[in-house]
């Protein structure tokens, strides 16, 4: 094999050596830059294995072996899944047309993950013509964005390249809704099952995580009630599982018990002006063309949360719903109450939270590295603390974790 046999003797070398390392040794802080250096040589020993495979898939040398495609090679080779095969095909395939995402990926800077998430994208064929001018768009996100706020710039831009596509996707997920409630002949149990698509699914996510909130709460104050001001989370009388059950027996047996004077969830759809203005045109029958990549950052239309809604469904919302006008300065600041309100609550609370949504694309979440929380349960802090003169306004603002 040459020089590449010599190298792969190298790397089995080293990497015995770092599979034997003594880590016991390390410091938090050189065990926290060991993390990091492991994970950035994984991901450049992940592109030498996607452009093996780009090789293999233009060679054609799986025939020798019988196989009729690279993908089959590889499942029997690495006894892979047939969608981990398949993701490395497909990567091997657009890595060539992403110049600066593949030089990035070579250096260890994009996670697999994100271009693994490139690959299935691109392979929308109906938005091949927009991908060129998106390598430098997406090669910037991918290096500083986290896997769920990648993925949700992705789909925003897949949805703006090729808007039929995405409307008949949203359609057909609408059209193949279902529930149903099954009892268990062998212990009686129930299980419920449901599909709905976007904007029917956002309405039902607020009301869950309103109901799972209570729940906790409810568990919290009974353990407060037995351990004081030292309970703690394994004092909660529950599992997260078992609340979220809890909450959907709760739904339920409100709205038996309800008399139609239940008041109408509530369910923000943040949608930009544009955006907003182009379905309208589009639904009056006017030939609407958008370029993905000059406005995907400034193009958004999803709930609190980062439920990605079809821009038709906002529009259909805003029929029947309310409309609030949000006002965003060039700095990208909603709006300033000044010094002489120290809580942000109400008004003042929902605009520091449609601010820290403006600062990505994955809707409203916990801004702490690595934290997954997100919707409305997160709390409203000031970045520069109000003790040290920080000014309560949603520019001194960002959400976090209780």
């Amino acid at each position: 094999m040459g020089d590449v046999g010599d190298a792969l003797d190298l790397l089995e070398v080293a990497v015995g050596m770092v599979q034997a390392a003594d880590l016991d040794g390390l410091s938090p802080k050189e065990e926290l830059a060991l993390v990091g250096r492991v994970e950035k040589l994984r991901r450049r020993l992940d592109h030498g294995t996607d452009r093996t495979v780009a090789h293999l898939d233009a060679s054609a040398a799986f025939s020798l072996d019988g196989h009729k495609t690279a993908k089959g090679a590889l499942k029997a080779i690495g006894r892979l899944s047939g969608s981990e095969a398949h993701g490395r095909v497909q990567t091997s395939r657009v890595l060539p047309r992403l110049p600066l995402v593949e030089a990035a990926y070579a250096r260890g800077e994009i996670p697999t993950e994100h271009v693994r998430a490139m690959a299935r994208t691109i392979a929308n064929s109906r938005v091949a013509e927009w991908v060129a001018d998106a390598d430098p768009i997406f090669a910037h996100h991918a290096t500083v964005l986290g896997y769920d706020d990648f993925v949700a710039a992705l789909r925003q831009w897949e949805a703006l390249a090729d808007a039929d596509g995405a409307d008949q996707a949203a359609e057909r997920c609408h059209e193949r809704r279902s529930a149903s409630l099954q009892e268990s002949a062998i212990d009686g149990s129930f299980r419920l099952e449901a599909n709905h698509g976007g904007l029917q699914g956002a309405v039902m996510a607020e009301i869950f995580e309103r109901f799972e909130t209570a729940e906790l709460h409810a568990d919290w104050a009974a353990a407060r009630k037995v351990h004081g001001d030292q309970a703690r989370v394994e004092h909660l009388d529950r599992t997260p599982t078992q609340r979220r059950a809890d909450a959907i027996f709760e739904i339920f047996r409100r709205a038996a018990a309800s008399e139609g004077c239940s008041p109408e969830p509530l369910v923000n759809i943040v949608v930009d002006q544009d955006t907003f203005e182009e379905e309208l045109r589009r639904g009056a029958g006017a030939p609407v063309t958008v370029d993905p990549n000059e406005v995907l950052d400034r193009r958004r239309c999803h709930t609190l949360d980062g439920t990605q809604i079809r821009p038709a469904e906002a529009v259909a919302a805003a029929l029947v719903g309310h409309v609030r006008r949000v006002v965003v300065d060039s700095a990208g600041t909603v709006i300033d109450l000044g010094r002489r309100q120290r809580l942000f609550t109400g008004s003042a609370r929902d605009a520091a939270f449609l601010q820290a949504l403006l600062r990505g694309p994955g809707g409203l979440g916990c801004l702490w590295p690595g934290c997954d929380g997100r919707g409305r349960n997160l709390q409203v802090d000031h970045r520069d603390p109000a003790c040290r003169g920080g000014p309560t306004n949603t520019d001194n603002s960002d959400a976090y974790c209780g």
